[in-house]
């Protein structure tokens, strides 16, 4: 029951995370500051959630000495996912740095999540 809890918990926080990133999208496109693509926002934050939900669910199964290739395969899985929106996403190249930055905040928050769920 206290591995669910915590796999809650960390679910929780991860999507408190990603709407503070849209809200901060949302506002900063009010301000006329930035202008992205939600779409690809969300192409982005859902390549990060299949690997948020997959290491929660290894980690509720008590599989934790498989979580870290879990990581690594999803990083290749996520590197292809950017390729692939960098060459269709025609809105990509004109904000290229902004997108990329969401991608490392989104693959900051998993890092996180990965060492908490290691030390747990």
């Amino acid at each position: 029951m206290k591995k669910t809890r915590f796999a809650l918990y960390s679910f929780l926080v991860f999507i408190l995370f990603a709407v503070l990133l849209f809200l901060a999208q949302y506002f900063l496109q009010v301000q006329g500051i930035i202008s992205l693509n939600y779409r690809i926002h969300f192409l982005i934050f859902f390549t990060a959630f299949i690997g948020v939900m997959t290491f929660l669910t290894l980690y509720i199964l008590d599989k934790s000495a498989i979580i870290g290739f879990a990581f690594l395969g999803f990083v290749v899985f996520k590197l292809f996912a950017m390729g692939y929106i960098a060459v269709f996403q025609k809105d990509f190249k004109e904000e290229i740095l902004s997108y990329f930055m969401l991608y490392w905040a989104y693959l900051a928050a998993e890092v996180l999540l990965l060492i908490k769920l290691l030390k747990k």
